[in-house]
């Protein structure tokens, strides 16, 4: 069976501004504390995600894979016969920036719990 090439595009974890969403709170340092807790937990999600898919694909005998933060992607993508996305719907358009239409794409939302964010 022939190799395979996948690249694992990954979401860094950027903070999200969501001052909107807090309840007007009396104690700013109360705020910060349920800010930091809502970030926190969105952050173990979002690893915990990426955690899991590596670990599958490790287990893959035949595939040869390589993660990238979509930060640092600044060429066209080629030579993968796969490209997934970890995160959410910005992690997949950005990566439709950098491909032409021969090489397919696997969206993964990392924290779908957050209907938000779901399309």
């Amino acid at each position: 069976m022939a190799r395979r090439r996948l690249l694992l595009m990954l979401k860094p974890y950027d903070v999200y501004q969501f001052a909107n969403q807090l309840v007007a709170l009396s104690s700013p340092i109360l705020s910060y504390y349920i800010c930091f807790r809502y970030l926190d937990n969105r952050r173990k999600v979002h690893k915990d995600a990426i955690n899991f898919c590596q670990d599958i694909l490790r287990k893959k005998s035949n595939i040869d894979w390589e993660p990238i933060l979509r930060t640092n992607l600044s060429q066209p993508i080629r030579n993968f016969d796969l490209v997934v996305t970890v995160g959410g719907d910005g992690t997949l358009l950005q990566a439709s920036h950098f491909l032409d239409d021969s090489i397919p794409v696997l969206g993964v939302n990392s924290d779908p719990t957050q209907v938000k964010e779901v399309l």
